[in-house]
């Protein structure tokens, strides 16, 4: 009975030290391989808004200085049917604008010659010269046609006689306002159609608009110290119907374009001579987008957790089993990131575990969603160390993976901020607001964790002279 009990007891003792001999785990490693092999480029359809306004002073100005002082001459009697009339039109003063209801007014003080021919009572009299001032009144209906050439179609308003034109007979003053009222509206649509010449070669969007292309399509530097630069690719041009207000005309010309973030050298991109067609919508969107890019190396990812991981020990079953963690590495499987984790202690090896980065834009940090042992570790662990699933070592594993990169994310943001407001050439200057940050993608590359989102806002380009 004594030899019996000894026998039990020793059987109960080394089945104890088997129960806490250390397991070894050697599972196959999960297979490393990357869809992307490098950061990509980021693209999003965007809107640029070139706003500009006409002000009457400026159209005046221009009107003035290319209508020099003769305007009009009918140096003949016998043309347009015998009309026994000559005229000759000088402006007198300054042409005066406004506008209204998307309408231009102008009122153009005219000093008028004229000689002509009439009879009275039947009698033929000489033909009388005679000089007069009066002021000629007339709207214009002014647009921008799709192929970008100003469209003007003016209309008379009427006049304002300064000095009415008589003729003396026998001591008389006899007016002939009549006469020469009916001589100038013959000669009206020549005169409106000089002055139309003159609004529509004075206003040239066009090569205005065909500057801002090609500035736009420059790229700009967001980012030196990330050497990431903001290239857009303008696909589309529209335009706001004009509006007036306080003696101006105004509207907002837009680029429709993607706009895309390179890392890397500058990108070239050359100069076109063309443009698309206008398009006329009732609204501009204020929907300027561009991405940013936060990038987490591999190596430093490693270190991270590591610095976190490496060196503590995990107690299982009130202390039974107890696991240290002697290294940690990162590596990428497609769009999951696998953590190679060393152990020592009641076990021995390595074991991996697997997550999708993901954004966390309230924390602005990555963190693993799905976080789980890799499938052949785990099904080892249940062979041989189910009690690892007990306790906070699979959770603790999961929140020393979390990255943040709120510090990048708002660096690049002040970074653009900053590159959106300045002159980036001669008369033409950027202004832009980034008002929202909005996650977008994680991806991985065979070195990094990259982190995408885009900087939502607004960006106008402001040309001098538009």
């Amino acid at each position: 009975m004594k030899h019996l009990f000894v026998a039990a007891f020793s059987i109960a003792l080394l089945a104890g030290c088997a129960s806490s001999k250390p397991s070894a785990t050697n599972p196959n490693a999960p297979k490393e391989s990357y869809a992307f092999s490098g950061k990509q480029s980021e693209k999003y359809l965007s809107t640029i808004g070139i706003p500009f306004e006409i002000t009457m002073s400026d159209v005046a100005r221009q009107i003035n200085s290319n209508i020099k002082e003769s305007i009009y001459e009918d140096n003949s009697m016998e043309d347009n049917n015998a009309d026994n009339f000559m005229c000759k039109i000088l402006k007198r003063e300054n042409i005066e604008v406004t506008a209204q209801n998307e309408t231009f007014f102008f009122k153009v003080p005219l000093k008028v010659w004229v000689k002509v021919g009439y009879k009275v009572m039947g009698m033929q009299i000489p033909p009388q010269e005679l000089a007069f001032d009066f002021n000629v009144k007339f709207g214009t209906k002014f647009a921008i046609s799709p192929n970008w050439e100003a469209t003007v179609q003016s209309f008379p308003v009427g006049y304002d006689w300064i000095k009415k034109p008589v003729v003396k007979l026998a001591g008389i003053e006899i007016p002939i306002t009549p006469l020469v009222e009916k001589a100038l509206v013959s000669q009206q649509s020549t005169f409106l159609k000089a002055l139309d010449d003159a609004v529509k070669k004075n206003i040239e969007v066009k090569k205005y608009i065909l500057q801002a292309w090609n500035t736009a399509s420059q790229p700009y530097l967001l980012s030196d110290k990330y050497r990431t630069w903001l290239k857009v690719t303008p696909t589309e041009l529209q335009m706001t119907p004009l509006s007036t207000a306080n003696n101006k005309v105004s509207s907002t010309i837009a680029i429709k374009a993607y706009t895309e973030t390179i890392t890397g050298n500058k990108p070239v991109v050359p100069a076109v001579s063309n443009i698309p067609n206008l398009k006329i919508i009732s609204e501009i969107p204020n929907d300027f987008q561009v991405g940013v890019v936060a990038e987490i190396p591999f190596t430093e990812a490693s270190k991270l957790t590591a610095d976190t991981l490496v060196g503590q020990k995990f107690t299982f079953k009130d202390g039974k089993y107890v696991v240290n963690v002697t290294d940690i590495s990162v590596y990428g499987s497609e769009e999951k990131l696998i953590i190679k984790a060393g152990l020592s202690g009641s076990i021995n090896g390595t074991i991996y575990f697997k997550g999708v980065p993901t954004y966390n834009p309230q924390t602005q940090s990555i963190f693993l969603a799905n976080f789980d042992y890799d499938l052949e570790t785990k099904n080892l662990l249940y062979k041989t160390a189910n009690w690892i699933f007990q306790g906070k070592f699979t959770k603790t594993m999961q929140d020393a993976l979390t990255f943040q990169i709120g510090g990048q994310v708002s660096d690049m943001k002040k970074q653009i901020q900053a590159n959106l407001n300045k002159t980036v050439s001669k008369g033409v200057a950027m202004n832009g607001n980034i008002s929202e940050i909005t996650p977008d993608r994680v991806y991985l590359t065979p070195t990094s964790i990259i982190a995408v989102v885009f900087a939502k806002g607004k960006l106008n380009i402001k040309v001098d002279g538009l």
